[in-house]
């Protein structure tokens, strides 16, 4: 991406009128993180963020700037697709475009509005309570099994076979995908609400395990015990992340599981700990005893308050926060971690920050470490 400096409002419109933008389309292509399917001379073919087709129909002709989705119709020009996505006019789209460019930044999630397509509504699902979750990754669970590979990488990280097994890590599936699905019809679960569950064109119950993406599926459970949602560990980095939810958003019928927080250890503990991720709260649960929330990112915890207003209720006292070292260089994570004081704060609960050697990242590296130095002392 180009640096260019944001305009005032009246050379904004002065450059939409006469069409001399100091980026192009591959720039909001780049903004908007479409995926690409094809390239060829002067053209490229990508999925589209407004109807959300992910077969690459939405062309961007680069030497006129323009796009049109072959599937749900929209077109344009460049500044008019960012402002589609957003919902805003085409000159705040310019002036916003402008802006990021010249900080460097990233332009904001956004939600992919499905539109009526062939006279059809792409209807999604509201997410189902956390019963009916807990009940079909149950038993989804009760099916899978874990490899070797997996279960040494666990063993590994600190944990035994007995903790393995209680937490129900499983291998995410490869192949077989429509057989699982038709089990758990079969034993009477529901699916729909359920994320990572969608609905093909025939109207069939589908599963989203992307064969691509192999990896430990790792189950998010709630301070009552339900499992909420999941995670899976990649055993390879797939669009530059190492985890991914087990979600069906933006699919029919689908839904995501947001963000839910999971928890291991006594719910009624003085002190809870806070950490990144559900599988290094559980590492660290195991390791230490202690009771562990785990957030999936530093600031990535939304319904923290809840859960804080439920340990105040149970007769917790404080709150350790034990984000990854990198507290003290990330300027995000550092904000994370101050929310979780205000937000302990908010409720009558003491806040204190752990901190260990920064040879180890987390605190479950920490911890792993100090359980082996123990261990060859004895």
């Amino acid at each position: 991406m180009r640096g260019v400096e944001p305009p005032d409002e009246m050379e904004a419109e002065e450059i939409m009128d006469t069409g001399n933008f100091p980026f192009d389309i591959t720039d909001v292509a780049a903004l908007l993180k479409l995926k690409v399917r094809h390239n060829s001379k002067g053209s490229v073919d990508a999925d589209c963020p407004l109807c959300g087709d992910k077969r690459g129909k939405m062309n961007m002709n680069l030497s006129k700037n323009v796009f049109r989705c072959n599937y749900c119709g929209e077109y344009g020009g460049m500044i008019a697709l960012y402002a589609k996505v957003y919902g805003i006019s085409n000159t705040d789209a310019y002036r916003e475009i402008c802006d990021i460019l010249k900080s460097k930044g990233a332009a904001p999630d956004y939600i992919i509005k499905r539109k009526e397509l062939y006279g059809a509504i792409q209807q999604t699902a509201e997410i189902a309570n956390v019963g009916i979750r807990h009940q079909t990754y149950s038993l989804l669970l009760s099916y899978l099994s874990l490899s070797k590979t997996h279960k040494a990488n666990l063993t590994e990280r600190g944990l035994t076979a007995e903790q393995i097994e209680r937490y129900g890590f499983k291998s995410a599936p490869v192949f077989g995908n429509t057989n699982l699905v038709r089990s758990l019809l079969g034993q009477g679960c529901e699916l729909e609400g359920v994320p990572g569950f969608y609905q093909n064109e025939q109207d069939e119950w589908q599963m989203k395990f992307n064969p691509k993406c192999s990896g430990i599926i790792i189950p998010v459970t709630t301070l009552e015990g339900y499992i909420a949602g999941a995670q899976i560990r990649l055993d390879q980095p797939f669009n530059g992340k190492k985890y991914l939810w087990f979600s069906s958003a933006n699919e029919k019928m689908g839904t995501s599981p947001g963000s839910p927080i999971g928890f291991a250890g006594d719910p009624a503990a003085e002190t809870v700990y806070v950490t990144e991720g559900y599988l290094k709260a559980v590492i660290a649960h195991s390791l230490s005893g202690k009771s562990f929330v785990g957030v999936a990112g530093a600031n990535c915890c939304g319904n923290i308050a809840n859960l804080f207003a439920a340990f105040k209720q149970n007769g917790t006292k404080n709150i350790a926060e034990c984000y990854d070292m990198d507290k003290y260089e990330n300027e995000y994570v550092e904000k994370g971690c101050k929310r979780i004081y205000e937000t302990a704060k908010a409720f009558g609960l003491k806040a204190y920050r752990i901190k260990w050697n920064n040879q180890y990242k987390g605190i479950d590296d920490y911890l792993y470490a100090m359980k082996k130095s123990k261990k060859q002392k004895n």
